[in-house]
């Protein structure tokens, strides 16, 4: 039996070609699903398993392939359209060779055949989608359909893309990027999803990163910005210097921990950090197609993997697991598409905090704020005051933000259930 060795370490770095591009394979969580035998007791089962960077390295001798290949006369006759394509392809060409057209039925297929590929990046720059979709899409099928899916992607970004002094954000939306199916299934082309979800960090700067994916992060550009991690009060209050009123945060001035040394040894070993602030994110989800899906969200690296605080690491260990076990380990139910892996991450984002989603979350979003009413009503009791009666009004202001998120966050997976 031939030994398998630990995997190759490659200088991406030492290459001039990835030198010169925002994003590499480094840079990007690549995720399979695939049926496998792994248990012996229960039969095939389908399995996630992230793929490294370095096996991708026999594909990429072809990373030129698209933009040279690419039928710009095919998919729009304007010229000034066809050098911006160019352009792209250029930079987000050599994705294509991410893409497998192969998909798994049994056990015994070719171990490059899979039934679905997720890709999640850590950042959240809207020219990354345009990037994604033209990089993942197949240009030799139809390529006056991915044109029309492209141009109907930056429409959809520049309708609801707003702007605040905090930064830039989506509205919630949910939008099919090509109106005419024609012999695909409905509900299987294009999708570009999003949607806030509430997070938890820490109070002042965050601990150092493990990775960056684009050296731009974090600075603000009339041209190009990211969609910065806000604070509750920042998503909310969009053109207000919200700086002294952050100390003032449930999650800030609330510690539970401080007096109770059992829920002391709770939070550290889940978090490894006491969570005191509270943050919204934006979950992006592009759907290319019925076999490839890619997701975005703010890099969070500092936290840990294991236990799942990481979105990517939520959604694959326990969310993918969760909707297996439940919905799709029946030998006749095994397909999993990239709309199923849409509501996987839908699953991990917005239960974010909440336990009734996932029961080992410790110091979940409700009980902080219903321990922390409890708290000030019994002091209100004891010794009624005026800073009492503001510091209530503090929290109910926070809750009202939290469910007008949550109401968002609902209307977006009913418009999502009435499409699918």
């Amino acid at each position: 039996m031939d030994f398998k060795g630990p995997p190759a370490q490659v200088d991406w770095q030492a290459d001039p070609y990835w030198r010169k591009r925002r994003l590499t394979p480094l840079q990007l969580q690549v995720h399979d699903v695939r049926l496998e035998g792994w248990r012996l007791d229960v039969g095939p089962m389908l399995e996630m398993k992230e793929v490294l960077p370095s096996t991708f390295l026999p594909d990429l001798e072809r990373r030129d392939e698209l933009s040279d290949t690419i039928p710009l006369e095919n998919a729009t006759p304007n010229r000034g359209e066809q050098n911006r394509l160019k352009a792209i392809a250029a930079e987000f060409g050599w994705m294509n060779c991410l893409r497998g057209n192969d998909v798994q039925n049994t056990l015994f297929d070719p171990p490059e055949m899979r039934k679905c590929r997720w890709i999640h990046i850590s950042s959240k720059f809207s020219d990354y989608l345009v990037g994604c979709l033209l990089g993942l899409s197949d240009w030799g099928q139809n390529p006056e359909g991915v044109m029309a899916a492209i141009h109907q992607l930056e429409h959809c970004i520049h309708q609801n893309e707003r702007f605040s002094k905090h930064g830039r954000y989506f509205s919630p939306f949910v939008q099919e990027l090509v109106e005419e199916h024609g012999e695909e299934v409905r509900g299987e082309g294009p999708l570009l999803l999003s949607v806030p979800f509430l997070d938890w960090t820490v109070e002042g700067s965050p601990p150092p990163l493990r990775f960056q994916i684009d050296p731009r992060e974090g600075y603000q550009s009339s041209k190009s910005s990211s969609h910065m991690l806000r604070s509750i009060l920042q998503h909310f209050y969009r053109l207000e210097d919200t700086t002294d009123r952050e100390p003032q945060q449930v999650f800030t001035k609330h510690k539970p921990w401080s007096t109770d040394r059992n829920l002391d040894l709770k939070v550290r070993r889940w978090y490894g950090h006491y969570p005191t602030r509270l943050d919204v994110d934006e979950l992006w989800v592009l759907v290319v197609d019925a076999r490839h899906v890619v997701t975005f969200s703010s890099n969070q690296s500092w936290k840990s993997r294991w236990p799942p605080l990481q979105l990517s690491a939520r959604i694959m260990e326990v969310s993918f697991r969760g909707i297996r076990n439940s919905f799709l380990s029946s030998a006749d139910n095994q397909d999993y598409t990239a709309n199923t892996h849409l509501i996987a991450a839908l699953s991990g984002a917005l239960g974010m905090l909440h336990r009734s989603f996932w029961p080992d979350i410790t110091l979940c979003l409700s009980d902080r704020y219903a321990s922390y009413l409890g708290h000030l009503q019994y002091r209100l009791h004891r010794s009624p005051s005026t800073k009492l009666v503001m510091d209530l009004l503090q929290v109910q202001e926070e809750l009202n933000i939290v469910i007008q998120i949550m109401d968002q966050q609902m209307d977006l997976v009913d418009h999502l259930q009435d499409m699918l």
